[in-house]
């Protein structure tokens, strides 16, 4: 007898329930019309990490205003090579080892550069006037001034980091992409 009220139980409780699940279709569709753009919203975010969002973001950092040490608004040649030292010393100890130097010569997409060839005396550690000397011979200052005034606006820089990793050139980051700005600039 037991039983058969379980089942009975069991039985209306699952009737009750689907008139409850029928009546409530609506609610239901909602919620997940809901939830569905934020996932949609989160797919977006990564495929739209362009050159303005970039800017943007950076922006509202403090490296460029850091790194413009005369606070005229742009990087002099002596200014961005400092960033940029800066930016590759990971550790934050001042001096770039042989490690960070390698793991950035490959980050930032550098070429055909050896570590002798920076590290002029040979101590295992770049100093600043080595990395200044070595880094100006890229070129990379002269590529990302558009305007040739010799010096670098924010935004200068900005599309200049932006290029270089935009390893295939569609204008937007994917997520390595993305996860190297994260790793240098960790923002």
């Amino acid at each position: 007898m037991n039983i058969l009220k379980g089942i009975r139980n069991g039985l209306c409780f699952f009737l009750v329930a689907g008139m409850v699940a029928c009546g409530g279709e609506g609610a239901v569709e909602e919620e997940a019309a809901v939830e569905e753009p934020l996932v949609e919203e989160e797919v977006a975010t990564a495929e739209t990490w362009d050159e303005n969002r970039f800017y943007t973001t950076f922006a509202a950092t403090d490296y460029y205003e850091t790194w413009d040490e005369d606070d005229d608004n742009f990087l002099s040649e002596n200014e961005y090579y400092g960033g940029f030292y800066d930016t590759w010393d990971v550790n934050n100890d001042n001096q770039i080892d042989e490690t960070e130097w390698n793991t950035a010569v490959n980050d930032w997409g550098l070429e055909n550069q050896t570590w002798s060839e920076w590290d002029d005396d040979g101590d295992g550690i770049l100093e600043e006037e080595e990395y200044n000397t070595a880094f100006a011979e890229t070129g990379w200052y002269g590529e990302w001034d558009e305007d040739d005034d010799n010096l670098l606006s924010e935004e200068e820089y900005t599309g200049g980091v932006f290029s270089a990793w935009d390893e295939n050139g569609d204008g937007v980051w994917d997520e390595n992409e993305y996860g190297l700005y994260n790793t240098y600039y960790g923002v």
